[in-house]
């Protein structure tokens, strides 16, 4: 085996997959990377088995091979390298009994020990039975998957709660929804055709999430599509495949609240600066802020006993009776950070009743569900 890349481009897709790659388990080769060397290219995959992350750039290959080798003890040696300009690297099999290899850039010279690939997990095939895919605009799969994971759980437990539901069944209106049971976003996914075979539910686990959107956000469309019962999305160079979270997403549809008896418009950047100023109360009384809404302004404030009182006004267009109603802040600065518009609705009912967010512009169909807090 006997190849050269460019430097660069082996750093790029080293650090990359290396995301996909498992920090602790019990199998060790899922700390590996797997390196193939073949027609002048070279894939790189990285998998805990939850996700699995494939990269491909060009190479100069002289003799094919396939192998493993860790993928920190690779990230630290390219780290360690000096390298000026289109700097090359050059890899070449000494032993093929002890896999003793030697890794060259420039000055820098390395003799590592690389592994065997037969333990590693199998890596689907593009354009095989087993991988029917189907093109997607990237921007409105990315406007989406951000609204609807703004409600994913972050803690330990139900893995229902820490996913996101892709809900393909109704292809004339496909939507996306997370939950931790303290609130709720869901969102339609837009400019989006959603094929025969996709047509169903969908639970992606949060793990794959963060890398779905980098691979969205670097890409104008996408291929995607089911590999063994996982989703797996595809640009020219990169490949992301999830394993989905078995069980049953709670039926966000009939959790949405209807007819609300109030609702009152706020500026967007006006309530997160209202937020920020009573945030140093309200963290010390987990985030609890209240809300006093009246026909043309809303105190916002916070108050905890040993370390004082916090308030602000926000100028409000109220519609209905008003309401003083609390929430944690942190909840509706999740909803504010995610968002564009310039305005935001909260539409409420009681004081005791969840309270709906939702951007000013009324085309949207993202909805934000948040229990209130009592006080």
């Amino acid at each position: 085996m006997k190849f050269s890349v460019e430097f660069k481009k082996l750093t790029d897709a080293v650090n990359t997959v290396s995301k996909a790659v498992a920090v602790k388990g019990t199998k060790p080769i899922l700390s590996n990377l797997l390196i193939t060397a073949n027609d002048n290219n070279l894939r790189f995959v990285g998998t805990d088995q939850e996700i699995m992350m494939i990269s491909s750039v060009e190479a100069t290959v002289e003799e094919g091979g396939q192998f493993t080798i860790p993928a920190k003890l690779i990230q630290e040696i390219l780290s360690s390298v000096t390298v000026e300009g289109s700097a090359m690297v050059n890899f070449e099999l000494l032993n093929s009994e002890t896999n003793e290899t030697e890794l060259s850039c420039g000055r820098s010279k390395f003799n590592i020990q690389i592994q065997g690939a037969e333990d590693f997990p199998p890596v689907p095939v593009l354009g095989s039975e087993d991988t029917q895919l189907f093109d997607a605009k990237c921007e409105g799969l990315a406007r989406a998957l951000k609204e609807a994971s703004v409600a994913m759980s972050v803690d330990e437990g139900n893995p229902v709660q820490k996913s996101i539901c892709v809900d393909f069944s109704n292809a004339e209106q496909p939507m996306m929804a997370s939950t931790d049971n303290k609130r709720l976003a869901v969102t339609t996914v837009r400019d989006v055709e959603i094929p025969e075979p996709l047509r169903q539910n969908f639970i992606v686990p949060a793990r794959a999430i963060p890398e779905l959107q980098k691979l969205l956000d670097g890409n104008d469309t996408i291929k995607f599509g089911l590999y063994k019962d996982q989703l797996l999305f595809a640009s020219e160079k990169f490949q992301l495949i999830s394993r989905l979270i078995e069980g049953r997403f709670p039926d966000y549809k009939r959790v949405l609240p209807h007819d609300m008896k109030r609702s009152v418009k706020m500026n967007r950047k006006d309530l997160a600066q209202s937020l920020k100023a009573v945030n140093p109360i309200a963290r010390n009384i987990a985030n609890l802020v209240h809300f006093d809404i009246n026909v043309n302004e809303t105190k916002i404030w916070a108050d905890a006993k040993e370390q004082g009182r916090a308030e602000s006004f926000v100028s409000s267009e109220l519609n209905g009776e008003p309401i003083s109603i609390a929430f944690n802040a942190k909840y509706v600065n999740d909803f504010i950070n995610v968002i564009d518009d310039e305005e935001v609705i909260i539409e409420m009912t009681t004081a005791s009743y969840p309270g709906l967010l939702r951007p000013g512009n009324l085309d949207s169909e993202f909805k934000y569900v948040v229990m209130p807090m009592s006080y």
